[in-house]
């Protein structure tokens, strides 16, 4: 990282309504050329940047790189800075986590409205001006590093309780019991997992049930009892069941078609 700081340069900010593209439903791929800070003010589509998605909610932020590559699902409202970085702040808005969270959102939106205000006076005052951008940045920062800590701290609370799931998952564990695991209250817990996972904890469970059961379908010569005792199903009728809904087959026709690929 370089010790060298530089304010920012060539500043452009204001607030834009995707409503004026009229009924294009998808923006065009650019790749940023400046830092680009962007303050969604209510629910949208997707924005994609690189090979990521994601989701547009209020009162979040986006920072883009010069050289990503994004694209937006319309529609969408927000406020928004664009600028040159180089040295020590360059490499600060690098580092920070492309989308997350801003709680301090009166603070934002209000340093947000100074900024593009002074940005359109003709004869502006750029002491001023650099130092409302400088402390709206730094703010910005600030709720990056937060996100950041707490993205690490949620990824952890996941990681041990997957290890718990692929541990008792052939016992007849609750969401209570993996929240215990985790020293969490259940309903936080099943909060945490969902947004990091994207699916819950109940549906990992069961996807790791049907992953194990396929694999004792193909390698070992056990009755469908026997699996769906090993798997943590509660009888052969129940794996069947869920095996058939996620697999679209049933374990013995899954099992006959793998067999057969053999022969093809």
């Amino acid at each position: 990282m370089s010790n060298q700081f530089t304010l920012p340069s060539r500043l452009v900010c204001g607030y834009f309504d995707s409503n004026s593209f009229g009924p294009i439903k998808m923006t065009p791929k650019r790749t940023c050329t400046t830092f680009e800070i962007e303050y969604f003010l209510e629910e949208g589509n997707n924005i994609f940047l690189n090979d990521n998605i994601y989701h547009v909610k209020k009162n979040y932020v986006h920072i883009c790189s010069p050289g990503d590559v994004r694209n937006s699902e319309l529609p969408f409202k927000t406020k928004f800075v664009k600028f040159n970085a180089e040295g020590k702040l360059a490499d600060m808005l690098k580092a920070a986590p492309k989308y997350f969270r801003v709680y301090r959102s009166f603070e934002a939106l209000a340093l947000l409205d100074e900024i593009i205000m002074l940005h359109t006076y003709a004869e502006r005052n750029e002491i001023l001006l650099q130092g409302k951008l400088l402390t709206y940045i730094s703010l910005i920062l600030e709720e990056a590093n937060s996100a950041q800590k707490a993205s690490s701290y949620k990824r952890r609370i996941v990681m041990q309780s997957q290890s718990y799931i692929k541990e008792h998952f052939c016992e007849q564990i609750k969401l209570s019991d993996i929240a215990k695991d985790v020293n969490l209250s259940p309903n936080y817990f099943h909060s945490i997992f969902t947004e990091v996972c994207g699916i819950t904890p109940h549906d990992y469970l069961v996807e790791h049930r049907i992953n194990i059961a396929k694999n004792l379908l193909i390698t070992a010569d056990l009755s469908l009892s026997d699996i769906a005792e090993r798997c943590g199903f509660r009888n052969q009728q129940y794996l069947t069941s869920v095996f058939k809904s996620k697999i679209g087959l049933s374990p013995t026709h899954f099992k006959k078609e793998h067999q057969s690929t053999y022969f093809t």
